[in-house]
C-alpha cells in the first residue's frame, strides 16, 4: 500500500510534465490551419492553459489530501482502457484508449468543446456557403477598422468582416491587409508592405514560419 502513497517528489514533478505536455499540444494545435470550426480556437488559448494548469493543480491536491499516488490515476486510464480493449475485441495496444481518450476530453473541456459541439458537419449548406464566400475573399486586399488581438475587423472588398491575423500577430487599426487563407471560419489577414520606389503595388507580406 506504501507504493500507492503521495510522494512529492515523485508527484509534483510528474504532474508538472503533464500539464506543460498538455500546454505544449495545446499551442501547436490552437494554431493549426486545417481545424474546420466556427470559432477561431486561437483566441480560447490563454483560457485554455489556465484550465488545463487549474485542473491538475486540483487532482495534485485531491491526491495529497487522499494520500494517493498521481501516477495511480494514468494506472487507472490504462485499466479502464484495457478493459474497453477486452471488451470490443481489440488487442493489447488498445490499452491506451484511455488515456487518449482522457487527454482528448480534458482538450475539449479546455477550450470549450470547439470540436465535439461547434464541429460543422458537412450537409450543412450553411457552412458550405460560408467556406465559399470565404474562398473568394483569399488573395484581396482591405483595411482593418479596429486592431487585431489578433482578430478584430477588417473592411474587405466594401464589405466589414471579422478576420484573423496570419501569423498570430498584433495589428492596428488603418493597417492595410491582404488575405492570405481563412481558417476556424475567419479570413487570415496579412499586413502588406509599402510599394517600393518602382512603384510596385503592394505585395502580401508571407508568413515568416
Amino acid at each position: 500500500m506504501d507504493r500507492l502513497a503521495f510522494a512529492p517528489l515523485i508527484d509534483f514533478p510528474l504532474a508538472g510534465v503533464t500539464a506543460a505536455t498538455f500546454i505544449w499540444h495545446f499551442n501547436r494545435w490552437a494554431l493549426r490551419r486545417d481545424i474546420d470550426t466556427a470559432i477561431d480556437i486561437s483566441t480560447r488559448l490563454p483560457t485554455a492553459r489556465y484550465r488545463v494548469i487549474l485542473l491538475f493543480a486540483s487532482l495534485l491536491l485531491l491526491c495529497w489530501f487522499l494520500d494517493l499516488a498521481f501516477w495511480s490515476i494514468f494506472a487507472l486510464l490504462l485499466g479502464i482502457g484495457l478493459i474497453i480493449a477486452v471488451v470490443f475485441g481489440g488487442d493489447i495496444q488498445g490499452s491506451a484508449f484511455g488515456l487518449w481518450a482522457a487527454a482528448y476530453l480534458i482538450r475539449e473541456w479546455a477550450f470549450g468543446f470547439p470540436q465535439l459541439i461547434l464541429h460543422p458537419q458537412p450537409h450543412d449548406s450553411r457552412v458550405s456557403v460560408r467556406h465559399e464566400t470565404l474562398e473568394i475573399l483569399v488573395g484581396k486586399t482591405g483595411v482593418t477598422i479596429s486592431p487585431l488581438r489578433p482578430t478584430g475587423d477588417a473592411e474587405i472588398d466594401g464589405l466589414k468582416h471579422s478576420v484573423v491575423s496570419y501569423d498570430g500577430g498584433l495589428l492596428d487599426s488603418g493597417t492595410k491587409v491582404t488575405v492570405m487563407s481563412y481558417r476556424n471560419g475567419y479570413p487570415c489577414v496579412s499586413p502588406m508592405l509599402e510599394p517600393d520606389k518602382s512603384g510596385e503595388p503592394y505585395v502580401a507580406r508571407e508568413n515568416a514560419s
